[in-house]
Parts: structure tokens; C-alpha cells; sequence
């Protein structure tokens, strides 16, 4: 449809040009016409069926003139019916762009939301087996919950890790045995990080769980009582940092709560695979967190740093967990679905951005 009307333009151009022609000679016809009266008029008797002939033509030259004005008028109207339909067509064609772009994100979002189900699934999982231990007849062991741990790590490869962060003493009331063990630090608690940072499942034990402003995947949650997904963050993984985002919940044991496990996820890998998502070949899909903090981007500089480049409105349509779009002054649409985690009550957004100039002309090849 566009191609058309660009065709429709070439043609008007065409036309103006040969209507542009016709007048043109029309004024030179006219100019000759007069001429040859004043001459035919000078030749006096013998030149006077030649002033019939003058006359003629200056009364054609005037028609054409008259048909030229009246064509140059219609050329105008043609010329600004076809300008608004160029706008239509225009209209037509972002509103298409940015349907298309609702529905890559509410698709992504969907897929990105059971990815975060699954590893919902596998704390939930991992907390029903520690309650089903807790109860049974044979005594729950740090080594039982250790071994059930690593296995639920080995099933689940794109996890960077497993956790749990247990109250003192709450497993075995023997925590002064365990000091500086494997997955225990000089105080003998029990807080094994499990994890594949050296691209091996190996045991670490957590570090910085009672200390405040490092302590949040372990404080949230513990006063939420429920799953939080919390803002990306760095830890120490394996003896680099690691930036990360992590799914962590409250678990009880026998009614009582005991502490917090939880599964950690490298924003690299998540990085990775939303990088491979293009939306119309020229645009690209972010995660961004809550509080509007970037957990996937194309920049990867901007991981785990607050959108600056997001409108007011954009960043409490994130918080509030509402879809969202719009277009800024630079031609830069922005679409944003809602992403539920958990039982998480602080919603995710995914973002599809692209620039419209660019997803028209790559749509037009």
C-alpha cells in the first residue's frame, strides 16, 4: 500500500511537470498570437485572413490556458489527497508496528514467566522435602539436606545456584560441631551455597547474611514471609562477582520458621537469551526489575543499573505492574508487559524496544 502511493506521488510529479509544460507554451502561443495581429494588421488587406488565423489560435492559447489553471487546481487537491494519504498509510503502518510489538512482549513475557515458575517450583520443591525430613522418623542431617541440594543443582543446569541460610542451631542444635566445615562459617551455622561458578557444582558457604545493606536476599523475604525476587546485586560466586538476581523464600520447619533457601540466577545467561530476540531485526528485549533497574539489556554496562532513559510514567506503570507504551521525541517506541515471579508481590517488566523509522524500512524490504 505505501509503494503505491510513493508510485502515486512519482506519477503527480510527472503530471505537474507536463501541466507546468502545456502552460508554458499556452503563454508563448498567446505572445505569437498577438504578434501576428499587429502584424497582419500593419500588411493591412492582404494580411487580413492571416488575422483571422491570429485570432484563432489566441483564442485557443487562452483555452488551453483556462485548462492548464483548471488541471493545476485539480493537481492540488490530487496532491493533498495524496499527502493525507501517505499519513494514513503511515498511521496504519506504526500502529501495526507497535500491535506486533504488544504481542512479542506479552510472548516473551509469558516464556520468561515459566522460566521463573520452573525455578519457583524447585524452591517450593526443595522447601516441601526439608518440611517431609522435619517430620520423619529418622533425625533431618545437614549432610541429607546437602545431598538433596546438589542433586536438585545437578537437575536444573541453567541455575548458578541453591542456598539455604538456616537459623542457629534450628537444624541439629549442633552448630558448635560444624564450625568453618564445608558450607559453614566460624560459627558453625549452617549456610550452604551451593553452586557451578567454577563450571563444577561445588559447596561455599553464604557470606554477608548479618550484615545490613548486603543481607537483603536474606532480610526481605524473612519479613515478607514469601517468595521476593530480588533487584540484581553482586556475589562473590566461586571466587569472582558474579552480577545476579535471586528468587529467595522463608521455609519453616515443624511450624516454625527456620530461615531462607533460595536459587540464584546469573543476569548473564538470562543476558544471553533474551539478547537473541529481535524484534523486528532492529530492536531489542529488556528485563527490567521493580524498581526499574535493568536485569537484561543490550548494553551490558547497564545491568543492574536504574533506567534513566524511561519516562515517569513508564517507571510507575513497572511498579505498579501495568502494561505500557509509548513513543519519545526521537522516533524510540517502548512497550512493557507485566512479568509476575513467584509469589513475588513486585511485579517485573518486560520491555520491547525498537526505533519506528527503522522497523518501517526493514518491514518495507
Amino acid at each position: 500500500m505505501k509503494l503505491l502511493v510513493s508510485r502515486l506521488e512519482g506519477r503527480f510529479t510527472e503530471i505537474a511537470s507536463i501541466a507546468g509544460l502545456i502552460s508554458d507554451i499556452s503563454k508563448h502561443t498567446k505572445m505569437l498570437s498577438f504578434n501576428a495581429t499587429i502584424e497582419s494588421a500593419r500588411a493591412g488587406q492582404a494580411g487580413r485572413g492571416f488575422a483571422v488565423v491570429a485570432s484563432e489560435v489566441r483564442a485557443l492559447a487562452e483555452r488551453t490556458s483556462e485548462a492548464t489553471s483548471d488541471i493545476n487546481r485539480m493537481l492540488q487537491d490530487v496532491n493533498t489527497e495524496i499527502v493525507g494519504a501517505v499519513k494514513d498509510v503511515e498511521t496504519a503502518e506504526v500502529e501495526t508496528l507497535i500491535q506486533g510489538g504488544i504481542r512479542i512482549a506479552t510472548l516473551e513475557s509469558a516464556k520468561l514467566e515459566i522460566l521463573f515458575t520452573r525455578i519457583a517450583t524447585v524452591i517450593h520443591g526443595f522447601k516441601q522435602t526439608l518440611q517431609g525430613l522435619s517430620l520423619s522418623s529418622e533425625a533431618l542431617t545437614r549432610q541429607t539436606i546437602d545431598n538433596v541440594m546438589a542433586e536438585y543443582l545437578r537437575r536444573n543446569e541453567d541455575l548458578l545456584a541453591l542456598s539455604c541460610c538456616a537459623l542457629p542451631n534450628v537444624i541439629d542444635g549442633a552448630d558448635i560441631n560444624f564450625v568453618n566445615a564445608p558450607g559453614h562459617d566460624g560459627t558453625g551455622r549452617y549456610i550452604p551455597y551451593w553452586n557451578r561458578g567454577s563450571g563444577q557444582i561445588q559447596l561455599e558457604p553464604l557470606t554477608g547474611y548479618d550484615t545490613p545493606g548486603l543481607n537483603d536476599w536474606y532480610e526481605l523475604p524473612r519479613k515478607a514471609g514469601r517468595d521476593v525476587m530480588i533487584e540484581p546485586y553482586d556475589y562473590p560466586v566461586a571466587g569472582r562477582t558474579v552480577k545476579i538476581t535471586s528468587l529467595m523464600s522463608p521455609f519453616t520447619l515443624k511450624g516454625v520458621f527456620a530461615g531462607v533457601v533460595g536459587t540464584d540466577y546469573a543476569l548473564e545467561r538470562l543476558q544471553a537469551d533474551l539478547a537473541r530476540v529481535k524484534p523486528f531485526n532492529v530492536g531489542a528485549l529488556i528485563l527490567l526489575s521493580n524498581s526499574a533497574a535493568y536485569v537484561a539489556h543490550p548494553d551490558p554496562e547497564q545491568l543492574g543499573k536504574t533506567a534513566q532513559d524511561l519516562s515517569f510514567d513508564a517507571k510507575a506503570a513497572i511498579r505498579a505492574g501495568l502494561p505500557y507504551q509509548y513513543t519519545d521525541d526521537a522516533g524510540i517506541a517502548r512497550i512493557f508487559h507485566p512479568l509476575k515471579i513467584g509469589e513475588d508481590t513486585h511485579p517485573w517488566s518486560v520491555m520491547v524496544r525498537f526505533e519506528i523509522v527503522s522497523a518501517l524500512r526493514n518491514g518495507s524490504r
